[in-house]
């Protein structure tokens, strides 16, 4: 089984200096995608309100799904934010509080230059309008190739932070770049999180709450076929 939950990470056009393009969605595209899921009859919940759904019916409801985003980009709050409150769709943004209100190449790929992320102001607007953040680590450190020490501090730093910026709970984590360990994955059960995902897309039967799956959106999605064949597996 797939977990109903979408990926998604720059809502954007690449740049010429960009070489690993896959992360890129089109604005037009992205909404051409919430369109489709709008009109296929899906309800949209938070990750959060997912997660609740999973963990009191041991299942996740039918024809529901989550769309979230990595990173924190301010190319979220200019094109997919006005996309979202125009289609009334929930959504959750994976928030690295240590780059907010930054111009910063820490999460982009190799090559890549740096990029802006939310600013605080965007991120509070946002929060008041639909969309969750969840934390996405203190600084983007691989989980898998930090001290325990490190991991722990990564999750509690940056849900506390999260918190104490939109007043609001943080129980939803996404490993930067998927890459976790088992020790992790009880970390962010003891920092007090509901569940966590990766960026894995595929069919998991073994559903672990603190490992869940999602299914990344790339660019060579946009084309609607692409799209929808993607989709549909998550309704089965």
């Amino acid at each position: 089984m797939i977990p109903p939950v979408l990926l998604y990470h720059k809502i954007d056009t690449p740049t010429p200096d960009v070489k690993i393009r896959g992360a890129f969605t089109a604005p037009m595209k992205f909404e051409r995608q919430m369109i489709y899921l709008k009109k296929h009859g899906w309800t949209f919940l938070q990750a959060s309100e997912l997660l609740r759904r999973f963990l009191e019916d041991g299942r996740f409801p039918e024809k529901h799904i989550a769309v979230t985003f990595d990173d924190g980009w301010k190319d979220n709050y200019i094109h997919a934010f006005p996309v979202l409150t125009k289609l009334e769709i929930k959504a959750t943004v994976f928030l690295v509080p240590s780059c907010v209100g930054k111009l910063s190449d820490r999460v982009t790929a190799e090559g890549e230059g740096p990029r802006e992320h939310l600013s605080v102001d965007d991120a509070r607007e946002m929060a008041g309008n639909g969309i969750e953040f969840g934390s996405h680590g203190m600084n983007h450190l691989l989980m898998d190739r930090i001290d325990d020490s490190t991991a722990r501090s990564e999750m509690r730093d940056s849900k506390r932070a999260i918190e104490e910026l939109l007043q609001r709970p943080c129980t939803a984590f996404a490993y930067p770049a998927g890459f976790f360990t088992h020790s992790v994955k009880r970390f962010a059960a003891e920092a007090g999180y509901l569940g966590a995902f990766t960026t894995i897309y595929g069919g998991d039967d073994d559903l672990d709450v603190f490992a869940l799956n999602r299914l990344e959106i790339l660019r060579r999605d946009g084309r609607p076929f692409h799209f929808g064949k993607k989709v549909r597996a998550l309704a089965r």
